[in-house]
């Protein structure tokens, strides 16, 4: 499966496997061929970690890249359980969303060699038990996928920037013309929402197709300018139903424009938000990556 694409594996091999396993198996295929970069020593770590965050290392292997895991401690089957097991009773008092934030630092700061032990991670993480950050939940998936309609359906949501409805506001949604200046308006409404939730930690969606990873990361650029939770939500659905959704749509796409997407979307893995949550086609989470907390419905 070397050149097998991760978005056409993952919805194929969803029924036999589940949604998790899915997607970890997809991953790995997507991963692969990382192991066979030339990697500068002192990035390595940090590397084999962002790895370990979606896929087994044991599986994942190389020789080489086998001896820097195990010298780097991410060999076994789940690296980091014993810290996250210690970190569930010390951000106890945490409510979902905190917890998770403090446990995504505390990753990060893990991959860089920066701590071990659950009393440097909560050390660390101190800043943020209070919860008083923004929540960010940016829709990741090509037209057609549901993201809107997900969107609507989020408990306690303040702001909804959809850049379809700012093209509609701009005189017709279908219009792809003036898409820099959309975005860059969608970007300054998105800054502006986050610093109105910040203090209350409010949560805001990014309603867009975010196809790859230089369109996320306009995003969150403005995300860590606020301090802000971001939380993939990733659709992965096959082209045959996304032509079916895009064919019932009041507003459809060009079926050119919808496979050229299809072409294009890369999803993101995880680690490269706080947390992910992977959609269904029913528009339900069915599987979840970074929580401190039972990671699976």
């Amino acid at each position: 499966m070397h050149h097998t694409r991760r978005t056409w594996l993952a919805p194929r091999l969803a029924d036999r496997l589940g949604a998790r396993q899915a997607r970890r198996t997809a991953d790995l295929v997507g991963l692969h061929g990382l192991l066979h970069r030339d990697v500068p020593d002192e990035q390595r770590r940090a590397g084999l970690a962002f790895l370990a965050e979606a896929a087994d290392l044991g599986v994942l292997h190389a020789e080489d890249a086998e001896l820097h895991a195990e010298d780097a401690g991410l060999l076994g089957e789940a690296p980091l359980e014993e810290l996250r097991a210690a970190l569930r009773g010390e951000f106890a008092a945490d409510g979902p969303d905190t917890a998770d934030r403090r446990w995504a630092e505390v990753r990060r700061a893990f991959a860089q060699g920066r701590i071990g032990t659950a009393a440097e991670a909560a050390a660390l993480t101190w800043r943020w038990r209070g919860g008083a950050f923004p929540r960010l939940v940016v829709t990741v998936g090509p037209s057609s996928s549901g993201k809107s309609t997900f969107a609507r359906s989020l408990p306690g949501v303040r702001t909804v920037v959809c850049l379809d409805d700012l093209r509609r506001e701009r005189g017709s949604r279908a219009d792809q013309r003036a898409n820099r200046e959309v975005l860059g308006e969608g970007l300054d409404r998105l800054d502006a929402a986050l610093a109105d939730a910040a203090p209350d930690g409010g949560t805001v969606v990014w309603d867009a197709t975010c196809l790859n990873r230089h369109q996320c990361s306009l995003v969150h650029a403005v995300a860590r300018r606020r301090d802000a939770l971001v939380t993939h939500a990733v659709w992965r659905l096959d082209e045959d139903s996304l032509a079916r959704r895009n064919a019932d749509r009041d507003h459809p796409v060009p079926p050119a424009v919808l496979g050229g997407q299809v072409r294009r979307y890369e999803p993101p893995y995880p680690g490269e938000a706080h947390r992910t949550w992977y959609v269904a086609a029913d528009g339900h989470v069915r599987d979840r990556a970074g929580a401190l907390h039972d990671e699976e419905d």
